[in-house]
């Protein structure tokens, strides 16, 4: 290499993957700089691939798929690596030859050909011997190749490997191997970013934006792979001195094969309920409760505090978070504690609120719906009392051993708990993106709490690596301690204590305490997730309480139903207040299943017209009235009671052409759903559960939402593709905060970067600082000119890159770069485009705070972009505005702006802003930091937000709203102008108004009445059309089907085929009894029927169409035909379309050579 510097780094990266290899070619290798980059990224990415290590090379893929692509050997090995993944291996040899053709052509990958050649060849042999693929072995020795370790290449079943340092390489390279850990560690591509190219806009874009995702490992995935390590090594991954300070010994469970803990020889098992086949609390209490002394929901939140609080190390009690997870991209809703504080706390780029501390945080799960009710403990939302500590490499606070010990004064010194009860199961937690070992603690059958000690970040494809900050996650379940300690049958008694004898006054269910103090025991048996026969277990639940069958599940059927009414409406209530809303999208789709889960259980009990709407509300009140004693009143939410009823029409009301899609499906599948049928109807049909087993009368299948969650799971965002590496240099000191008004600054060129999406053009200016706003917080950029060297340039794409702004120029520089460096250069603003950025960011602020005042509280932002042209905001909302509350927010926005309130900037420690906005403040997100920057319109909104704004609301000028629309369910977009744009806007309806008033001769006042009197006359005239145009098909149908010929072609002067679309299919079935057809041709289409179906669309249109265009065919075979009120369904018949551009005179000589006759 000419360059040290770049060849030191290019060892590293291969040494980093695969060390054996490439190690003195290397050092040949010649790269250019400006592409050192792209170049090296592929250079690691073979070497992934060379070594046959596939997982970690689709990772770096997916991590830097946009530097790999930027080279054609890049793109040619993401081909391969397609075809091994997607185990085509017929494909693979053919795909392995074209690689090698370009390996051939490149000096630093000449070499190494053949050893790709013999790794295909070795892999493919050993999938012919593990019968993964049927290759003949003659083909195979054709390409060459050794056996190899099958165990290394089994498909789908590799785990992580550690990367190992060769000694050889170590000592050849000993100051590079040390460099290693810290280039891996610290990954100088983290910070390379993509940036975005400007997208044509139309007028409005009225696109949601589409978010990538990729195929993820499961939590359960990568826990079955670390396990076996964790459970060799307890002493490295346990805290076993304080299991043996306590009196703890280690065994294994003989029913499970879990490894745990125990304090007397006595007890056998685990202490599982599955493995102890009972709960033995149920009936006589545990601890304190045992001896009398039975607590309450809110005393079980309360007695955990004293003793935290309390402990060696205190901890701090905080409140709890918002169950709607806005500070997150990757989540809807919070379903642990720990999702309060990632990714940001965990990675250590923000500190979290207290450390240690704990909360009683509200959480949410959708995967144990089929348990609820059922097994006592089952919660779709429920309290986790949570302990979380943050030990960073220079402060620890406390990890496993002070854990453990703090959990376990708090079971026998608060609850009195006798130790000999207690046991703690060795376990691996996988969650968020992390990864460590666990402790799980049972008491008497009954799982208490989870000790996760976070010590790795885990990806997509499985890999994992070491987090700098350990953190433990302790999550208790609330709902548990009461139940644990008084012994009553189930959980639901305890938890919902007011909401529970309000409904059962209601619906007056009569139930027997009896059988369910005799069922609850065994209660925990019916995890609907474990249970292989659950017949047999119901069986063995009869022999053992003395009740058959048929009288268990009928006393507990009502019971259970009415526990799934009071779980679910409490979860509705919590999410719903917290700002979310039900739909058939993201998150909010569980909310719908839910809710209308609850309106099918009432249904199905004939409960409804006990409780009706407004026994339900009260319902919801009843929730608020018994979470008050842990979280404190809850505030008016006045859109609320709106939201349930809509829901509850909505569902009331089975849309018919879902109904008809069911029905199709029902059809197909000879009125049998898979699990896959189920999921297909709801997903992509949106038909609730209920619904579906309604109509099909199907049960819901018992695993139903445990797969549903399981394959949500699967899914993840893809990693942000990657451009510029600017790790290296100095932040660009911000002026835009402090300077906003000034149009002119001086500055230093720092650097001159290339820019690839422009042939490496040599067009992006770094400065040492500038005032130039880049594209953030969805406000457009700045643009203006630089002057460098006497010479103006135009800026016209500002972008931030790490802590760095590129200044984008519409023309390359034309001296060598490095001259450049440390001129002084003359920077102006384009003042006009700020301004009217500007005026369109604070407008945005506006809008949303009347959206608020007008609509309700559930209104949050969903997305927001601020142009030049015009702005639009996305907000929540269940239903489309109608046009009085367009013009109310309207209203509402410019009297604020009339109010002419001050709206004040700056820098506050997130902490303080949380503390005295709470998370309001984020409607567009959080970013890491400590900091944030709150723009406040005083008494109007208070957001965290980077832009440009307004001092005062009255610089904004006037907002007008273009329009709104329905983006998708729950999201409606507002597109609105302000300041000098909503002039032009008003300019412009003025003028179009001045133009009818001149053209139909009246003044403006008549311009409504004289309006509606043209569209009356237009609909009457057309009315009037249609009548005739209905008439002359009516004419020439009778012609063709009375006439000679069998084939006609009849020209038509329509411009698009709708009439004989509504008009044909009356004579479809004379057609069809004839044996006839006809050809309706157009300038701009073709419309055919024909009565025997077997003409040759697809043929047709491969004659007709134009070169470089697409026809648009479409085409059906049967067709329903309403008589009088039947509908009545014609077969093997056809009618077709076709759409675009053709020659219509070559159409009708084709038609006439198929021997066509011409009307």
């Amino acid at each position: 290499m000419n360059n040290p510097e770049l060849e030191q780094s290019t060892q590293i990266a291969f040494f980093a993957s695969s060390p054996k290899i490439m190690v003195e070619e290397l050092e040949k290798v010649e790269i250019k700089s400006e592409n050192f980059d792209s170049q090296m990224a592929c250079l690691q990415y073979f070497s992934y691939i060379l070594s046959w290590d596939i997982v970690n090379a689709r990772f770096f893929y997916y991590k830097y798929q946009r530097l790999v692509e930027l080279e054609l050997i890049g793109k040619e090995m993401t081909k391969f690596l397609k075809l091994v993944f997607e185990n085509k291996h017929s494909e693979l040899i053919k795909g392995c030859d074209k690689l090698c053709e370009i390996l051939n052509t490149i000096p630093v990958y000449k070499k190494w050909s053949n050893e790709l050649k013999s790794r295909v060849a070795d892999h493919l042999k050993n999938l012919v011997e593990n019968n993964f693929t049927s290759i003949s072995a003659a083909r195979l020795s054709q390409y060459g190749g050794q056996p190899q370790d099958k165990a290394f290449v089994k498909i789908e079943e590799r785990e992580h490997r550690e990367i190992e340092l060769d000694g050889e390489v170590d000592t050849k390279y000993g100051e590079q191997v040390k460099f290693i850990k810290s280039y891996l560690t610290h990954n100088s591509f983290t910070q390379i970013i993509y940036i975005k190219s400007k997208m044509q806009q139309k007028e409005v874009d009225e696109t949601l934006e589409e978010v990538k995702t990729i195929k993820a490992i499961t939590p359960k995935e990568i826990k079955k792979i670390v396990k076996p390590q964790f459970e060799a090594n307890p002493e490295l991954f346990y805290p076993t001195k304080v299991f043996d300070k306590f009196g703890f010994t280690r065994c294994k469970c003989p029913k499970c094969g879990a490894y745990f803990w125990r304090h007397t020889d006595k007890k056998i098992t685990c202490g599982d309920s599955n493995c102890e086949g009972k709960y033995s609390f149920i009936g006589v209490g545990t601890g304190k409760g045992a001896k009398g002394n039975k607590i309450t929901y809110a005393d079980a939140w309360n007695g955990f505090k004293k003793s935290l609080t309390s402990a060696r190390v205190p901890c701090t009690a905080i409140d709890r978070y918002p169950v709607v997870a806005r500070w997150r991209n990757d989540v809807d809703y919070v379903a642990a504690g720990i999702y309060c504080f990632q990714p940001f706390c965990v990675t250590g780029e923000m500190d979290p609120p207290a450390n240690p501390l704990i909360c009683p945080q509200f959480c949410v799960r959708f995967n144990d719906l089929d348990n609820i009710g059922l097994t006592g403990r089952h919660y779709s939302g429920f309290i986790m009392l949570g302990i979380q500590t943050f030990n960073y490499p220079e402060k620890y606070v406390f990890f496993k051993e002070e854990c453990v010990e703090f959990n376990y004064r708090w079971l026998t010194e608060e609850l009195e708990i006798n130790p000999d009860d207690i046991t703690f199961i060795e376990d691996v937690w996988a969650g968020g993106g992390n990864l460590g070992p666990s402790v799980e603690y049972f008491v008497n059958g009954l799982e208490v709490g989870n000790m996760v000690f976070m010590q790795y970040k885990y990806f997509h494809d499985g890999s994992y690596e070491e987090l700098p900050i350990k953190i433990i996650d302790t999550g208790i379940g609330l709902e548990r301690i009461p139940w644990l300690i008084n012994g009553s049958p189930t959980s639901y008694h305890d938890v919902f204590a007011g909401a529970f004898a309000y409904l059962s006054e209601k619906l007056q269910v009569q139930y027997s305490n009896e059988v369910w103090k005799a069922f609850g025991p065994y209660s925990c048996l019916l995890n609907v997730d474990e249970i292989e026969n659950v017949d047999k277990t119901w069986e063995y639940i009869s022999t053992q309480i003395g009740y058959d069958v048929p009288t268990i599940k009928k006393e507990i059927e009502q019971l259970k139903d009415m526990y799934i009414i009071l779980d679910h409406t409490r979860t509705v209530m919590m999410v719903v207040t917290d700002g979310s809303l039900p739909s058939n999208v993201g998150g909010g789709s569980n909310i719908r299943n839910i809710i209308r889960r609850v309106f099918a259980v009432l249904k199905k009990n004939s409960w409804w017209e006990k409780l009706g709407m407004d026994g339900l509300l009260q319902l919801f009140q009843e929730h608020k009235n018994d979470l008050a004693k842990l979280y404190g009143p809850f505030g008016e939410y006045k859109s609320f009671d709106l939201i349930i009823k809509q829901e509850y029409e909505r569902w009331a009301k089975t849309d018919d052409d879902k109904k008809v899609k069911l029905e199709k499906l029902l059809k197909q599948k000879n009125n049998q759903l898979s699990i896959d049928d189920w999921i297909f109807a709801m997903s992509t049909h949106g038909i609730p559960a209920d619904t579906i087993s309604q109509i099909s009368k199907l049960p819901i299948p018992g695993n139903l939402y445990a797969e549903l969650a399981d394959r949500a799971a699967r899914i993840t965002k893809a990693p942000e593709a990657i451009l510029y590496n600017t790790v290296h240099l100095p932040e660009t000191v911000n002026l835009y905060y402090q300077t906003p008004k000034d149009g002119k600054f001086n500055a230093k060129i720092v650097t001159i970067f290339s820019n690839v999406q422009q042939q490496n053009l040599p067009n992006i200016v770094i400065l040492n600082q500038s005032a130039f706003y880049p594209f953030g917080g969805g406000q457009d950029y700045d643009q203006g000119w630089l002057t460098i060297q006497g010479e103006r340039h135009f800026v016209n794409n500002v972008q931030k890159v790490g802590k760095v702004v590129l200044h984008i120029l519409d023309k390359p520089l034309s001296d060598p770069i490095d001259t450049y460096v440390n001129q002084e250069i003359l920077a102006e603003i384009d003042l006009d485009r700020r301004t009217i950025l500007r005026n369109h960011h604070t407008a945005t602020h506006i809008v949303f705070a009347a959206c608020r005042r007008v609509l309700g509280p559930h209104v949050w932002q969903n997305g927001a972009h601020k142009s030049v042209n015009n702005a639009h905001l996305d907000i929540t909302h269940f239903a489309p505005l109608t046009k009085e509350q367009e013009q109310n927010i309207e209203n509402e926005v410019n009297k604020i702006i009339l109010s002419a309130r001050q709206i004040n900037k700056g820098f506050m420690s997130k902490s303080d802003a949380e503390k005295e906005y709470g998370f309001r403040l984020y409607q567009g997100g959080i970013v890491p930091g400590n900091e944030l920057r709150v723009v406040n319109i005083e008494g109007i909104d208070v957001e965290a937000c980077c832009g440009t704004h307004c001092d005062s609301t009255s610089e904004v000028g006037w907002v007008r709203i273009l329009k709104t629309q329905k983006l998708q369910d729950g999201v409606v977009r507002l597109y609105y102008v302000a300041g000098v744009k909503t002039i032009e806007v008003l300019n412009s309806e003025g003028e179009m108004i001045n133009q009818l008033v001149k053209l139909w001769s009246i003044s403006k006042n008549q311009l409504v009445e004289e309006g509606s009197k043209i569209f009356q006359e237009k609909k009457h005239y057309e009315t009037a059309y249609n009548s005739i145009k209905a008439e002359l098909i009516k004419s020439q149908m009778k012609y063709v089907i009375d006439g000679p010929n069998l084939k006609t072609i009849i020209q038509s002067n329509e411009t698009n085929p709708t009439a004989y679309f509504s008009e044909i299919g009356k004579y479809i079935q004379q057609l069809k009894d004839s044996k006839k057809g006809l050809i309706f041709v157009a300038d701009t289409f073709l419309y055919g029927a024909f009565g025997d179906g077997n003409f040759n669309v697809e043929e047709l249109s491969k004659q007709i169409e134009e070169e470089g265009t697409q026809l648009k065919v479409n085409k059906q075979n049967k067709i329903s035909v309403k008589d009088g009120k039947k509908c009545i369904q014609v077969n093997d018949v056809l009618t077709f379309s076709v759409l675009g551009k053709f020659n219509k005179n070559k159409v009708l000589k084709y038609l006439k050579d198929l021997q066509f006759a011409l009307f």
